[in-house]
């Protein structure tokens, strides 16, 4: 059975929780994670409505970020340039960046660990894509489905990297406060009270293999936080890639096991949807009438 759905007050906490972090502009973009051939260039390649982005079975097929922009569906924007007709017409649209796969160990340099950390910390916020179906034709890095142990992977790396970031962060901070203080180098410096605080909880979210944007901070430690450099500091969205035949049945047993994880680590939006169905659709792009006869019937 599919996760229950949230309630309309959790789920604009949970997105004004993850917006803390964020930084104002006007171009925002988000980058697809994951393992490798989980449907990061297939799903990059549907939402631009073309083939940008390299497409193929086997581990690391990209290896520099693939980048489109993708026009935001609005049917008020739609409705005023209808009744108005401007002499231009610019719509709002969303920069998706295709990240190369992550593996176990990316966070020490293992496969494109080091360029693939580089690129999340330069998007917006991320998309977090997950394999839940089987495929012989479409290997996995780790021989076996498993939306689970490709979680832990994913976070965990994530988690590691903001580790060994916040370990820098630490001893900045000291060697600014040694300067300001005229303190040697042998002796502890007197850290702020805020500092230590964000540091704390920081540190155990971290340990804890959980985001840092889920957690509780005042807003002075937000502001802190925001210049640490953390890539979970980011908002993530996760996006469950199920086969056609489970995504048009609406169930899949991972489904649940994916919403009590998410949960366990801080909570967060769960989007399923399938690569392979909506390839199917787009294949037909120029046969509306057999669309609908043959998905939406």
């Amino acid at each position: 059975m599919p996760p229950k759905k949230k309630n309309a007050a959790d789920e604009d906490l949970g997105a004004m929780r993850a917006a803390r972090f964020g930084r104002v502009k006007n171009d925002l973009s988000m980058g697809f994670v994951g393992l490798p051939n989980v449907g990061k260039s297939t799903l990059t390649n549907l939402l631009a409505g073309a083939c940008h982005a390299e497409a193929a079975n086997y581990p690391f097929c990209t290896i520099e970020p693939n980048v489109v922009r993708c026009i935001v569906p609005d049917q008020k924007f739609k409705y005023l340039t209808n009744t108005f007709k401007p002499s231009s017409v610019v719509p709002a649209v969303l920069k998706v960046v295709d990240i190369a796969g992550l593996i176990k160990g990316a966070s020490e340099g293992a496969g494109l660990g080091n360029a693939f950390l580089s690129h999340i910390a330069a998007v917006d916020g991320i998309f977090h894509l997950i394999r839940a179906f089987d495929s012989d034709e479409v290997v996995h890095v780790d021989d076996s489905v498993d939306p689970i142990r490709d979680l832990e992977t994913i976070e965990g790396e994530l988690c590691l990297k903001d580790l060994d970031t916040l370990g820098k962060v630490l001893e900045t901070e000291k060697t600014a406060a040694r300067k300001a203080k005229g303190i040697s180098k042998s002796n502890e410096p007197p850290l702020t009270e805020m500092f230590q605080n964000a540091y704390r909880k920081t540190l155990e979210l971290l340990e804890k293999n959980t985001p840092v944007q889920t957690g509780e901070f005042t807003s002075g430690e937000v502001e802190l936080i925001k210049d640490w450099g953390l890539i979970t500091t980011k908002p993530q969205v996760y996006v469950v890639n199920l086969s056609k035949k489970n995504f048009i049945r609406k169930g899949s047993k991972w489904l649940t096991k994916i919403q009590e994880w998410v949960k366990e680590h801080g909570d967060g939006q769960i989007i399923p949807m399938s690569c392979e169905f909506e390839q199917d659709l787009f294949d037909m792009k120029d046969d509306p009438a057999g669309q609908k006869g043959k998905f939406c019937e």
